[in-house]
């Protein structure tokens, strides 16, 4: 039923829009397009009908309005790629940093014979799975905008089973390491009981994202609604497991630490802050600042939820 008279059809609107219900906010948010320059569309299309009614002046009007749009429309992207490429330069800087902590100042990795190398082989495995190749997983719809939905889906799945691949074979080298002890002890530690919660989560992600996003392609128009009501959720629940991938490698790097750099056989201590220790926070950090930043480019512009900000 329409409002009897024009402000109280403006209150009406802007309600309804605040609860995301009127073709007004799915107009806003349609992918590919800026909230902003939708809003900006439709204040040049006022200025254009009171033109008509007052001559020139709507013209003026309407240009300087497309000219807002445009310019909101470029610090929009300048601000999301430049988030993207501090996200790339986290993503690749926390592996990069990671791999050579290892190598210069642990003594490398191994698969057998080596405790302390063995449990190096799953820092790295663990960390390149959870957080380098499981956030670019999460970057592929947002980095490469220009390809078919088809080659995003596939790159998406080969990035999770690659990182599926790095946990299992991370989990393994753990595993054997505690055996090689003459007094194994598995799971009693919160960094154990974080890593099993994300790990479950992840398979489960991974089999109802594959079996929702390609097997049933198969099945297209029959299942399209149910796979579109699936993509806010599969998204927000790979945020929840990102975070959670975050906190099981913060809590290992600092169980490592305290550890490790405890002053004995020559050791360096943790409360001096030595090079390594160093070294190990500053990669905490990048995993922890990760966490920050994914959801913002992840999120973005995403159908059914509001942006942060909006990019065309």
């Amino acid at each position: 039923m329409r409002p009897r008279n024009p402000e109280s059809h403006t209150k009406l609107v802007h309600v309804l829009d605040r609860i995301y219900e009127t073709p007004e906010r799915v107009y806003y948010y349609r992918p590919g397009h800026s909230r902003h320059e939708h809003r900006s569309r439709k204040q040049q299309q006022q200025s254009a009908s009171n033109g008509q009614r007052s001559g020139g002046g709507g013209e003026a009007g309407g240009a300087a309005a497309s000219s807002k749009a445009a310019t909101e429309s470029a610090a929009m992207k300048a601000l999301f790629y430049l988030l993207l490429f501090l996200a790339e330069v986290l993503l690749f800087g926390t592996i990069t940093l990671l791999i050579y902590w290892i190598f210069n100042y642990q003594g490398g990795v191994a698969w057998a014979n080596d405790i302390k190398k063995q449990f190096n082989l799953h820092y790295i495995l663990m960390t390149g799975g959870f957080i380098f190749l499981n956030g670019h997983a999460m970057l592929v719809y947002r980095s490469f905008t220009c390809c078919k939905k088809i080659y995003n889906k596939l790159l998406h799945t080969i990035f999770f089973v690659l990182s599926i691949s790095a946990i299992t074979i991370g989990i393994v080298s753990a595993f054997m390491a505690h055996n090689s002890k003459a007094d194994p002890k598995h799971f009693y530690s919160l960094h154990s009981w974080i890593g099993l919660g994300t790990m479950g989560l992840f398979a489960l992600q991974f089999i109802v994202g594959f079996v929702s996003f390609l097997v049933l392609l198969c099945c297209d128009k029959a299942t399209v609604t149910y796979r579109q009501r699936l993509v806010p959720i599969h998204t927000n629940f790979g945020l929840i497991i990102f975070s959670m991938a975050a906190a099981t490698c913060v809590t290992g790097l600092m169980q490592t630490a305290k550890g490790r750099f405890n002053g004995a056989n020559g050791a360096p201590k943790y409360e001096d802050l030595p090079e390594e220790g160093i070294f190990v926070n500053t990669i905490a950090i990048a995993i922890i600042a990760l966490t920050i930043l994914l959801p913002l480019l992840v999120r973005n512009n995403l159908r059914g939820g509001q942006a942060v900000f909006s990019v065309n």
